[in-house]
């Protein structure tokens, strides 16, 4: 077996469904398999996986551990019997190159493992939301494949060897964020991995939350939850560190000035009345189509405080957690 392709799925039976019909029809020579790990789905996720017509081996692996996308990503990943692992999310749509271009890559840079790039659907990318989430991106496809410190579990590729050796995702994470970073992180070090990224490689996000800006601050939000614990592991090597040490606590012995101006500042912001006007501001200016500065500096105002709410909540998790933990 060449290649198993895994994705974890926790009621997106609607997205999965296209994500497995863009699969399917991969311009792939070599044996693969497809495996989609259902995580306590409460919808039809079983059925849409039966339905699919496909021209490998389609299995369907059941987790319940709700919301924890790294032990999903293990189950299905134990389930392989592929030498290459591609891990994509149940909302990524690909291309018929999509496997053909990873194997290439994988095959002629040993040592390395691939992330694609993952862009918003055409409809999402001419919002204003949209095209401020684009000014945020790197310009990659202007690099050709090149080493990056990212990496991204929605849409990547990597040697099961590798994997095995490292012991999978860590599985603290309980939410889908992070853990691919981690893992990353402990590839290089313990593996002298490289990570490349090869904007060849593109699969578009089928996302929930790129339609409104509610929905993207609340997913920001919860993306942010598990830095603390990233940051309990690592310390200064945490890819986010600047953010997460302005979302301790204020220590007026240690913190200076500027530093406790943030903390203040980042806490209004993340205060719930502050967030709906915020949010409520936006939703304004992009109908009244207001200025593009004006539009983007309420974007950021915004995120600045639902990021800072979610790494404060994540850190108020992690203790009370590891409090009941010495308890026990």
């Amino acid at each position: 077996m060449k290649v198993s392709v895994v994705i974890p799925s926790h009621n997106r039976s609607d997205a999965l469904r296209l994500t497995l019909e863009r699969l399917a029809k991969q311009h792939f020579d070599s044996k693969w398999e497809v495996i989609v790990v259902n995580n306590n789905s409460t919808d039809d996720t079983d059925e849409v996986v039966h339905s699919q017509s496909f021209p490998c081996e389609l299995k369907l692996v059941h987790r319940y551990v709700p919301g924890a996308v790294a032990a999903s990503r293990n189950a299905g990943a134990r389930e392989a019997t592929g030498d290459y692992l591609v891990f994509i999310d149940n909302d990524i749509l690909v291309a018929p190159t999509f496997l053909q271009d990873h194997v290439h890559l994988l095959d002629s840079n040993p040592g390395c493992w691939i992330v694609g790039v993952v862009n918003p659907l055409p409809a999402q990318e001419k919002l204003p939301l949209g095209q401020y989430r684009r000014s945020l991106q790197p310009k990659a496809a202007d690099l050709g494949v090149h080493e990056t410190i990212g990496f991204s579990g929605a849409i990547c590729s990597l040697p099961r060897a590798d994997f095995t050796k490292l012991g999978g995702f860590d599985e603290g994470f309980i939410i889908s964020s992070s853990e691919d970073q981690e893992l990353a992180l402990r590839a290089r070090s313990e593996l002298g991995v490289r990570v490349l990224v090869a904007p060849e490689i593109v699969g578009i996000h089928n996302d929930w939350a790129g339609w409104t800006f509610r929905d993207y601050c609340r997913r920001q939000r919860l993306y942010s939850q598990t830095d603390y614990y990233f940051w309990s592991k690592y310390g200064e090597k945490h890819p986010r560190i600047k953010l997460v040490q302005e979302s301790l606590p204020i220590n007026l012995k240690e913190d200076s000035l500027a530093t406790t101006i943030r903390k203040i500042g980042k806490r209004i912001l993340g205060m719930r009345p502050v967030q709906f006007l915020l949010i409520s501001a936006a939703s304004i200016s992009e109908r009244a189509r207001l200025p593009r500065k004006v539009l983007w500096t309420t974007y950021k105002l915004a995120l600045a405080g639902a990021i800072d709410k979610g790494l404060r909540e994540g850190r108020d998790t992690f203790l009370a957690q590891k409090s009941d933990g010495m308890a026990a």
